[in-house]
Formats: C-alpha cells, sequence, structure tokens
C-alpha cells in the first residue's frame, strides 16, 4: 500500500494505517449506527445527560395541575381543565389569591405552596404536588435528516428517540452521530446511537424543552474509472464501506481495470489530498487489508492499457488467456 500526502510517496503498512490518517479505520470512518456497540460521547457535564423534567421552569402560558391531598378546592384536574399560568407568571388559588410561580421547577412551585398554605393556617401539615400538564411554547427543535423535520412539544419527559420518532425516523441518508445543543450547555452533546440493544439505555438520553437535535447526513463515497456502473454510495449501512464492498455496490470491475493501481483520494482535515494506492489482487489474495473508506473518499480504478488494448481487438491474445494471466493465484 503506498500513500502519496502533498507531492510525497510515503509505504505505510496496513496494520499502521489508520494511524497515519485516523478516518480510516472501520469505526472512525463509518458515521451510521456504531461498529462494535460504541457507547455515546459527551462534550458536556454528566448531569446534562441526565437532566431530568422535573428540573424545567414554569413559564408563563404554561398549564400546571395541582394536587393538594386532603383539599379538594386546592386540587385542580389534570389535561385541558388544568391551571394557566399568566402572562406575569401567576396563577390563582383559593385562599392563596395570585402566587407567582414562573421561574420555579413544579417540585419547587409544591414546596412553596405547601410553605404558604401552612404559614397562613389553612392546613397544619399541607402535601402539595405540581406537575407540568401543557406548554404551547414549549418545544424541542429537530432538525437535518429526519422525514419530518419539525419542533416537537416537549410538556412531558422526552427521550432522543422518542422525539426523533415523533418526526417519523431517520432518512436513509442521516447519520446516527447525533449533535444536541441545549441552553445554558457551552458545548453540545454528541451521542452515537448504537446498533447493539444493550446499549440502548445509554444513547437514548433525557431531553429537555429548547433542545436543538441536529441529525447529520452521513456523507458518500464516489467510485469513478473502470467500474460497471460509476457511482455514489452512501455510507449508510450498518457496516463500513470498504473499497471492496464500494466496487461490488458499483457492479464490480470492468475487464479493462488495472487491479494493481487503485487509488483511494481522500481530504484530510488539512485540506490536503491524499493519495492512497491500493493492490487489489493482494487483498484478493489475503495479502493486503482492505480500506474502510471515509466520507467523501474517491475510489478511482484507472485503466489497464494492455488489457484494454485487447478488449479493443488490438493485440492478438484471447480474453481468457489474459485473464488467466492478470487473476492466476500462486
Amino acid at each position: 500500500m503506498r500513500v502519496r500526502v502533498s507531492g510525497q510517496m510515503v509505504l505505510a503498512a496496513a496494520a499502521g494505517w489508520g494511524m497515519m490518517l485516523g478516518a480510516s479505520s472501520a469505526a472512525g470512518q463509518f458515521a451510521g449506527p456504531s461498529v462494535g456497540g460504541t457507547t455515546p460521547g459527551s462534550t458536556t457535564p454528566a448531569s446534562a445527560l441526565t437532566a431530568q423534567y422535573s428540573y424545567v421552569k414554569i413559564m408563563p402560558g404554561d398549564l400546571i395541575a395541582i394536587t393538594t391531598y386532603g383539599a379538594p378546592e386546592l386540587t385542580t384536574p389534570n389535561g385541558a381543565n388544568g391551571l394557566k399560568v399568566g402572562a406575569q407568571g401567576e396563577i390563582v388559588l383559593p385562599y392563596l389569591g395570585a402566587v407567582k410561580v414562573a421561574g420555579m421547577t413544579p417540585p419547587e412551585t409544591a414546596i412553596y405552596i405547601e410553605k404558604e398554605l401552612k404559614d397562613k393556617g389553612i392546613l397544619v401539615d399541607p402535601q402539595v404536588s405540581v406537575s407540568l400538564v401543557d406548554s404551547p411554547t414549549r418545544v424541542i427543535t429537530v432538525v437535518g435528516e429526519v422525514q419530518k423535520p419539525e419542533p416537537v412539544p416537549a410538556f412531558g419527559q422526552l427521550r432522543l428517540l422518542d422525539v426523533i420518532s415523533a418526526c417519523g425516523g431517520f432518512t436513509p441518508l442521516a447519520s446516527h452521530t447525533i449533535t444536541i445543543r441545549r441552553p445554558g450547555e457551552a458545548q453540545p452533546i454528541t451521542v452515537l446511537l448504537s446498533s447493539d440493544p444493550k446499549n440502548t439505555d445509554e444513547t437514548n438520553i433525557p431531553l429537555m424543552a429548547g433542545d436543538t437535535v441536529i441529525v447529520s447526513k452521513v456523507g458518500s463515497v464516489f467510485v469513478i474509472g473502470q467500474v460497471k456502473s460509476p457511482s455514489a454510495i452512501p455510507l449508510s449501512s450498518n457496516a463500513p464501506i470498504t473499497v471492496m464492498r464500494a466496487i461490488a455496490l458499483s457492479g464490480g470491475l470492468n475487464f479493462g481495470a488495472a487491479l494493481s493501481k487503485v487509488v483511494v483520494i481522500r481530504k484530510t482535515p488539512d485540506d490536503e489530498h491524499v493519495e492512497i494506492q491500493m493492490d487489489l489482487k493482494k487483498v484478493m489474495r489475503g495479502k493486503e487489508k482492505d480500506i474502510a473508506l471515509a466520507s467523501d473518499d474517491v475510489l478511482w480504478v484507472p485503466t489497464n492499457g494492455f488489457k484494454a488494448g485487447v478488449a479493443v481487438g488490438g493485440m492478438g491474445l484471447t480474453t481468457g488467456v489474459v485473464d488467466a494471466l492478470v487473476y492466476r493465484v500462486p
């Protein structure tokens, strides 16, 4: 295997190739469901991945339900008959009048109402629970490669897969590396969805109102030259796309292909172009490892002049003879 970077030729052992360019290992290049059950990564504090819905603060316009045990007159029903928070962030309760609740979480609101009821001598030992029923302005925004990118109402505890499902699921070109932007967090949350069901709980994280879920496109590789069907191949299956798989998905090789001079053209993060030259005959014999392709790689299968000449009848050899010479395995 030979690698050309910025005009210089470097010899690279197949085993060391992944260390040189980083993106050529299966896990590194594949942006679909993780290979080998990779668990999610995050650049945010662990607390952001375990956010609970009870942390959400009440806002004007929200609909809340209040339950006061032993005091039906201080209990509001759930659903459409809940209590709407006013424009100034207040609700009106029997005995207490206007109570400002905006800016508090539901548990904080319950504690505050309990204290007010006790301090004013209305109840000796009040037990109050508060829950958020609906919120017309509280949504989770989903953009990118889902079937129906749209805001998802977030007035209950939702998890990542709930939101993806509410948007119709992924498109065929969706990457399963999900980015979540959360208000108040300096760094985005990055989650790599796993194809291993055992890792579902680790990747299906709870979401908060105001979150923006970004599902990027997985990318494609481009196969050109001496293949049956030159094409762009999306990296969207449950396995990496290697050079041999890309050729197979392009209908296989033409007779005029130069097997020993196949080239992968890759753009590095430093904006340099790297040319990886492969000998497919060695790959077929197990003497050289197949390469996993990265997004936007160009796989070029050049023409073998000798074989091309035979194909057009320019030389007096039959196809069968040349084929035996080229493909014969010692």
